[in-house]
């Protein structure tokens, strides 16, 4: 096996590199597109790694859930905006029809991601809008204030109602951005959700796998992250659902070992961004060496706020020599 690595930069990293605070990172598409190129000009000089950054829009991703009625709450500190948890939409699955799909354009912070969009193909840059990955599980937690977990025992049809609904707005936001493009609706690709692993296996099986049925329907990729599963879980995505490829970033409840009996050689690993704070040179150096041996196709870093820049040199320097696939671009 020949693993490749890649680099996830995002909002924490790019705001860091540019110098810019989230509030005006999230204020102004312009502000947004400058740091963006400012931050991968950055990686690229002092890492050589700038290509792993590419302009796109950038909304915090309580933007689903504010599209469907949630509060935000834009702190005046250097935070990312959040949903406001204190005022639910909803705080029992009976009441799941009061959730409403709103207008890309104009509702919540997707109404941010329309003026992005807009704004950066003005500019002439070709980007998707976005703003969907399958979150079911987890967006259902959070517009009903974590009851849908205690609906799937006491009232199932509700909250299978409640998981409907939010299906149904993922595959309206992935329509409206297929259309945007000339394109038509496909089925998704990938699906992130990490709250799911909060299920037991069963319900797993009974909940959680027929709404990523609905929207991986019509895809032979099926691309799946979520952090809190556990093998037997894993087990049932890859035996039911039939995905092709696992994102095993964060899956502290699943080993390496588990991962790859699963799934083969079609799984990512990462190197979280707490480990590249926390970890020395050398960990770092053993730990991409024992992700790059134990079967993963891909070995991924993922720098956060404060990682050292001894530590991204030493976990670049790592990723070369121990990854002879080479970036993954």
């Amino acid at each position: 096996m020949q693993p490749k690595w890649h680099i996830a930069f995002c909002n924490v990293t790019y705001t860091e590199y540019a110098g810019v605070m989230y509030r005006d990172y999230y204020g102004s598409p312009a502000v947004a597109l400058e740091t963006q190129l400012a931050a991968a000009e950055f990686a690229e000089k002092r890492f050589g790694v700038g290509r792993f950054m590419r302009p796109h829009v950038d909304i915090p991703s309580c933007a689903f859930a504010s599209f469907l009625g949630m509060s935000i709450v834009s702190s005046e500190e250097d935070e990312i905006p959040y949903l406001d948890s204190s005022r639910p939409a909803i705080t029992n699955v009976a009441d799941a029809d009061r959730i409403r799909i709103g207008d890309p354009k104009t509702d919540g912070l997707m109404a941010k991601r329309w003026d992005a969009w807009q704004y950066y193909r003005a500019h002439g840059y070709e980007v998707g809008f976005g703003g969907y990955g399958g979150a079911v599980i987890s967006t259902a937690c959070e517009i009903s204030g974590n009851s849908v977990l205690a609906g799937f025992v006491e009232d199932p049809e509700n909250a299978r109602r409640l998981l409907d609904i939010v299906v149904e707005a993922q595959i309206a936001l992935a329509t409206f951005d297929a259309s945007l493009r000339g394109g038509e609706y496909q089925g998704f690709a990938y699906t992130g959700d990490d709250f799911s692993g909060l299920l037991s296996p069963a319900m797993y099986r009974e909940f959680a796998i027929p709404c990523y049925e609905r929207l991986h329907d019509g895809q032979q990729r099926r691309f799946m992250h979520s952090e809190l599963l556990r093998a037997e879980h894993l087990r049932i995505a890859r035996d039911e659902l039939g995905i092709t490829e696992f994102h095993g970033a964060g899956c502290e409840l699943l080993t390496l070992q588990e991962m790859y009996d699963i799934m083969g050689h079609d799984f990512w690993t990462q190197l979280t961004p707490q480990e590249m704070l926390e970890l020395s040179p050398a960990q770092i150096d053993e730990r991409i060496k024992e992700f790059a041996q134990c079967g993963a196709a891909y070995v991924q870093l993922y720098p956060g706020r404060g990682t050292p820049e001894h530590n991204m040199d030493a976990a670049i320097a790592a990723c070369r020599r121990e990854c002879p696939g080479g970036p993954a671009w």
